[in-house]
């Protein structure tokens, strides 16, 4: 697993936003028709891959929790 809990976290945060903003166009009705639709459009993908993300974080707890995955100490420059 190329991952660090925290990448993921980061990536899911990213994806809760985009949702959230994309959200509001599709609501938006002083927007045109087509931008709405095109909102989603894109509600519908983004909310995909936020899935996807999740369940790959409920992979990583599932190993780590296993021992397979070990959890790393942040790395803190010291100088």
């Amino acid at each position: 697993m190329a991952e660090t809990l925290g990448s993921l976290m980061d990536k899911l945060t990213v994806a809760n936003i985009r949702l959230w903003h994309l959200e509001d166009r599709r609501r938006d009705r002083a927007l045109p028709d087509a931008e709405r639709l095109a909102a989603a459009d894109a509600v519908s993908l983004v909310n995909g891959q936020r899935n996807d993300l999740i369940d790959e974080v409920d992979a990583f707890l599932e190993e780590a929790l296993a021992g397979r995955v070990r959890l790393s100490r942040p790395k803190v420059k010291l100088y």
